[in-house]
């Protein structure tokens, strides 16, 4: 199998992380690797913030914990309050990809530029998990206000479109959960 081919299938949501931070060698290629995602008529409407602030990242967990408590789906409600629950599970970096809303397709551009990042991570033996929580949370007027708060902010009219975790695993990757058999239809 081919080295491409065996990092995608390698990749997993890692939920435990070491505190040490992502060097900045692997931070740039991750970004480089998200930065040649193919987008809609190559308009690359995104932005990429990337949060190492460990105080900083407590601050938004916090609010993005008050969200999915506050929430009117009873499992983000039950899952935020589990003991031990984390929004972003203590990884030492956090980064968001805004977009402009007004391109042609920016939630697509943005997502496929996570993917590259979350696969290139992986090549790099740099862990990452999605997190919805943060476009849930700035979703909303307390979040939009929240985020500025923080001083979390994007370009003027850009709204976040995808979010992950990094870090390096605490522990090894879990298995490989059963993959769907009966979702393809080829026709010919």
């Amino acid at each position: 199998m081919n080295e491409t081919i065996s990092t995608i299938l390698r990749r997993r949501s890692v939920r435990a992380y070491r505190p040490d931070p992502v060097g900045e060698a692997e931070l740039d290629l991750m970004l480089e690797a998200a930065r040649h995602a193919p987008t809609a008529m190559n308009q690359q409407p995104w932005h990429f913030t990337v949060i190492r602030n460990r105080e900083l990242l407590d601050d938004l967990e916090e609010h993005c914990i008050t969200a999915f408590i506050e929430s009117k789906n009873s499992a983000l409600r039950e899952v935020a309050k589990m003991a031990g629950f984390s929004v972003f599970y203590r990884a030492p970096m956090l980064v968001i990809i805004s977009g402009d809303p007004d391109a042609l397709a920016p939630q697509n551009d943005c997502t496929l530029a996570m993917e590259n990042m979350m696969i290139a991570a992986t090549s790099l033996g740099i862990g990452s998990c999605w997190t919805n929580a943060v476009m849930m949370y700035y979703a909303t007027d307390k979040g939009k206000a929240a985020f500025e708060e923080l001083g979390v902010t994007f370009p003027e009219g850009y709204q976040p479109y995808a979010a992950a975790a990094f870090g390096y695993p605490a522990e090894p990757y879990p298995e490989t959960p059963p993959k769907k058999a009966n979702c393809v239809t080829i026709l010919d």
